[in-house]
């Protein structure tokens, strides 16, 4: 059986991995639009604030090394471009040579993640001006604070990556402003729980403004301020972490169901509306376990538990997949928050 894996990071991986555990006649390739496979996203933040001393670890395995482990074959920065079911092959094209080739399948897993939002805004990419998704986006940030030329940061966002790279820098002496559209940080908590986290971030000189937009990032070639909805804050640089969306757009006339916010539908087995297509990770949807209503829940955790389950019922099991809790945690100055279950406001 030919199972042909889009995607390299914790959810494809584990699935290819996994599967060659199950039944190691399996032939399992794994495509990855990447160079890197198998990194840890949840320790970029840490990287940043030196936490983590060398990029290395950040990476679990690299491409050899779990091609060794699995006997999985990995082949890097190849992006697929389009899934053809009636002929059970994907068209992909290979970055570093440029040419387009068609691979088949018997069986296929999409596991292509999402991607961070960069907002449509004036002077997104003016120098120091940063994201926070890849290794290498970590080793920018972290070149950057290492030169000196950073002071004052603005973060944009307040959900968990945005307070942990805020964390990160004001350790390092940073002056750090935190800003979100939203009337409150930590998407997902409740408000008492959000409003006791800005007080305290507060006194760590973590300065949170909420109901605050981002309009431009102003400055003749690197950062030099930002215009919001309420006022201007002085910044040498700006990380965007204003959500992340789905690698979802080649899909396009693939005939997979999406759901309204672009991630695919799966059912309890994680299988697609298409015969022997599946979908796990950050790309796809699962149910909440206690609502069983549609959940979006991009996290590691997820993509790995998704991943084992896929990859057994590509084998021949019928494991359904029981839903997501809603775990977080997060990691901040003095304090530690996390929550599990529904809150009052689900609830």
């Amino acid at each position: 059986m030919r199972v042909l894996v889009i995607g390299g990071v914790a959810a494809g991986t584990k699935v290819a991995a996994k599967l060659k555990r199950e039944n190691r006649s399996c032939e399992v390739t794994i495509l990855t639009k990447s160079k890197d496979i198998s990194y840890a996203g949840c320790g970029l933040p840490y990287y940043v604030g030196k936490v983590i001393p060398e990029r290395s670890q950040l990476i679990v395995n690299t491409p050899e090394k779990f091609s060794d482990l699995t006997g999985v074959s990995v082949l890097t920065e190849v992006e697929v471009t389009k899934i053809n079911p009636l002929e059970k092959t994907v068209d992909a094209f290979d970055l570093k040579t440029k040419e387009t080739s068609k691979y088949e399948y018997d069986k296929l897993v999409i596991a292509t993640g999402a991607e961070a939002i960069t907002p449509p805004i004036d002077g997104v990419n003016l120098k120091n001006v940063f994201l926070l998704r890849t290794p290498d986006d970590a080793v920018a940030i972290r070149d950057a604070v290492e030169s000196g030329e950073i002071k004052r940061a603005v973060v944009v966002g307040g959900g968990y990556i945005g307070l942990e790279i805020a964390e990160n820098l004001a350790a390092q002496g940073i002056k750090i402003t935190v800003i979100d559209m939203a009337s409150h940080i930590l998407p997902g908590f409740d408000e008492e729980f959000s409003e006791y986290v800005e007080n305290h971030l507060a006194e760590q000189r973590i300065v949170t403004f909420t109901d605050t937009k981002l309009e431009a990032i102003l400055g003749e070639e690197k950062v030099e301020k930002i215009q919001t909805s309420k006022r201007a804050f002085k910044a040498d640089a700006v990380i965007l972490s204003v959500g992340i969306r789905a690698n979802t757009a080649f899909l396009a006339d693939s005939g997979i169901e999406l759901m309204p916010n672009k991630t695919i539908k799966v059912n309890e087995f994680l299988q697609t509306n298409i015969e022997d297509i599946y979908a796990v990770g950050d790309c796809s949807t699962v149910i909440n376990r206690l609502t069983k209503e549609p959940a979006w829940s991009p996290m590691g955790s997820t993509a790995n538990i998704a991943g084992r389950v896929a990859a057994k019922n590509i084998a021949g099991a019928k494991v359904p997949y029981l839903g997501v809790m809603g775990t977080a945690v997060v990691k901040l100055p003095e304090l530690n928050a996390g929550r599990t279950g529904l809150t009052e406001t689900d609830a």
